[in-house]
C-alpha cells in the first residue's frame, strides 16, 4: 500500500503549456509617456528573453486606461503605440514582430486580487505577450520519453 501511495504521489503532473512570456508595463494617470524606470524594467526582462530566447515569434500588445482618465480609448492606444516605439527604436526588437491592438480597452478592475495592484499603479499599463519560437521549455517539445524532440531529415 505504501508503494502505491509513494508512486502517486512522485507521479509527475502534466500541465497545459504556454511558452508565453507577459509583462506589464505601467504609466502615471492621464499620461502615455514610458518613464525611464519602465524603459529600464524593460530592457531588463527583453535581454534576459534574448539570452533565453534566440529565436522568437512575436510580441503581442494589449493596453489599458482607467474609464476617469481623459479620452481613455486613445490613452490606451497611445500607451501602446509609445511602447511599439521603444521597442522598435531602443530595444531593436524587429517592428515587423510587434502586434498593436485594434483599440485600447477601459477597465476597471477585473477582481478582488488586483486590488494591491490598482492602489500602486491602477489599470494604467500595456501588456506584453512574448512569444518564442522553437525550441523553448514548453512539454509540447518533449518526445514521449523526456527527451527534447528533434526533427529528422534524410
Amino acid at each position: 500500500m505504501t508503494a502505491i501511495f509513494l508512486s502517486l504521489v512522485s507521479t509527475p503532473s502534466v500541465h497545459a503549456c504556454s511558452p508565453m512570456k507577459v509583462i506589464g508595463v505601467y504609466f502615471d494617470r492621464d499620461s502615455a509617456t514610458v518613464s525611464a524606470a519602465q524603459v529600464s524594467r524593460l530592457a531588463s526582462w527583453m535581454a534576459d528573453l534574448h539570452a533565453r530566447y534566440p529565436n522568437h515569434e512575436s510580441i503581442d500588445i494589449s493596453a489599458s486606461a482607467e474609464p476617469g482618465e481623459n479620452s481613455p480609448s486613445n490613452l490606451a492606444m497611445a500607451r501602446a503605440r509609445n511602447v511599439a516605439r521603444v521597442l522598435r527604436e531602443n530595444l531593436l526588437f524587429d517592428g515587423a514582430k510587434i502586434y498593436l491592438p485594434e483599440r485600447g480597452h477601459v477597465q476597471n478592475s477585473a477582481s478582488a486580487y488586483l486590488k494591491e495592484l490598482e492602489k500602486s499603479q491602477g489599470v494604467r499599463a500595456v501588456q506584453l505577450d512574448f512569444l518564442p519560437a522553437c525550441p523553448h521549455e514548453c512539454s509540447c517539445q518533449i518526445g514521449a520519453f523526456g527527451e527534447p524532440t528533434t526533427r529528422r531529415t534524410r
